[in-house]
């Protein structure tokens, strides 16, 4: 083989590599183009979806405390408005016009409890005075309907916190003997606390975002314990703010009120179990002595009335 012919081959050789070389790099950039483009496709998608879903529940609430305003008038003291905000609050209700809402679904189940219950004894024939008469009372259900879901939903959330409680505390001494000061620890803690409570993580995130505007620390910390409305965070804002004016450890101050609050805990579930035997009477007499009764008594009773019978 000449030098010529080994020329050739390594030329061919070396464009065919490359060519296939050049043809992968093209077909992979391609690709992660393609992915590129699709990925952001999607991300435009979802935050397009997002956006038309909070437009949709924007309008919905707007619609809701537009009743509201109307059922509100200007009869309703603002007393008892910033009584029912706070109470909105501590069930985690943040919206601006939660309270026209709040009146507004007042307003709306008032109105659509009777409507189909009318509606439903018309279409079975079965109007009558009396059932006329308990749409009355199917109007006043609707009327408490939102105050019985919102103690529900507020006792929830509460007792929520209260149990995430001591796992916080811990976090907050770790933190404080670690050596972070009590704003850094806050911090530290809202961010590892998410994990284990949603309510405590944005109670600590609108707390620090308080101390970060400036506002007062003491006040901040009060502010605090009214969002949440717990009587076992109440003393622990109490304790701490005490403990800082006085120059204490709050690292030693809240290990006390940690021990404190496991010793409530354990108290309140032997309450709850104390209790217990006084709840279960009404089940057993109600739904369990029958079906006892049914199943002794049941073949006797048939015994003798077919003994009765045969004479």
């Amino acid at each position: 083989m000449d030098h010529l012919t080994l020329l050739i081959l390594v030329g061919t050789f070396s464009s065919v590599g490359l060519l296939i070389y050049g043809l992968c790099v093209y077909t992979s950039t391609r690709r992660q183009m393609q992915e590129r483009f699709t990925k952001s496709k999607t991300g435009q998608a979802q935050a397009v979806h997002r956006g038309r879903a909070s437009g949709l529940k924007e309008q919905t609430l707007g619609v809701i405390s537009s009743f509201g305003n109307m059922a509100l008038g200007k009869g309703k003291e603002k007393a008892e408005r910033s009584d029912l905000r706070i109470t909105l609050i501590q069930a985690g209700f943040r919206y601006t016009n939660a309270v026209a809402v709040f009146y507004g679904l007042k307003a709306l189940t008032t109105l659509l409890f009777p409507l189909a219950y009318l509606a439903y004894i018309t279409w079975t024939h079965k109007v009558s005075t009396m059932n006329l008469s308990l749409g009355l009372l199917v109007a006043a259900l609707g009327y408490y309907f939102p105050n019985y879901l919102l103690r529900k939903s507020l006792g929830r959330r509460q007792e929520r916190i209260d149990r995430a409680l001591p796992d916080v505390l811990d976090l907050m001494i770790v933190s404080l003997e670690a050596g972070l000061s009590l704003q850094s620890t806050m911090n530290h803690v809202a961010d590892e606390v998410r994990r284990i409570s949603k309510d405590f993580y944005q109670e600590l995130r609108i707390t620090n975002a308080e101390l970060r505007a400036g506002i007062p620390r003491d006040r901040a910390l009060n502010n605090l314990g009214e969002r949440t409305g717990v009587q076992s965070v109440k003393s622990l804002i109490a304790l701490m703010i005490q403990s800082e004016k006085m120059g204490a450890s709050i690292a030693n101050s809240l290990r006390t009120h940690a021990d404190f609050v496991r010793v409530q805990r354990g108290q309140r579930a032997e309450e709850m179990a104390a209790k217990m035997p006084i709840k279960i009477i009404f089940p057993t007499l109600f739904c369990i002595f029958p079906s006892i009764f049914i199943v002794i008594l049941g073949p006797a009773a048939i015994q003798i009335y077919r003994s009765l019978i045969q004479k």
